[in-house]
């Protein structure tokens, strides 16, 4: 009898392992804390790093790098969470206008040097 079945069995997918890992990056993140903004949205500084990469890439978070995409990903119901990476053409007042112009609660994931 083989044992590929079982080695098979044990081993994580890619998708569960990214999955996982954003998770994580998410919690570490939310446990220093949120900057509360209009609306009830909810800031959270991201390390840039590990954790900002696994923000990144999940697929359930809307990436924004300039104003107008953060505005969409804010407007649009389907997004629940939104990462502003380190580059955004975004500042902190940017994100605050845009917060109290739309009346909707998101979370959102800053990046930023450690």
């Amino acid at each position: 009898m083989s044992n590929t079945g079982k080695k098979a069995s044990h081993l994580m997918s890619t998708d569960t392992l990214e999955e996982v890992g954003a998770a994580v990056a998410q919690q570490k993140a939310m446990e220093r804390g949120p900057k509360f903004l209009p609306h009830g949205c909810r800031l959270f500084e991201v390390a840039s790093g590990w954790e900002s990469n696994m923000i990144r890439r999940d697929k359930g978070v809307a990436s924004a790098s300039t104003m107008l995409e953060l505005e969409d990903a804010i407007r649009s119901p389907d997004v629940k969470i939104v990462f502003i990476p380190l580059d955004a053409m975004v500042t902190a007042p940017d994100i605050e206008k845009i917060c109290q112009r739309n009346g909707v609660a998101k979370t959102l994931f800053k990046e930023v040097r450690e």
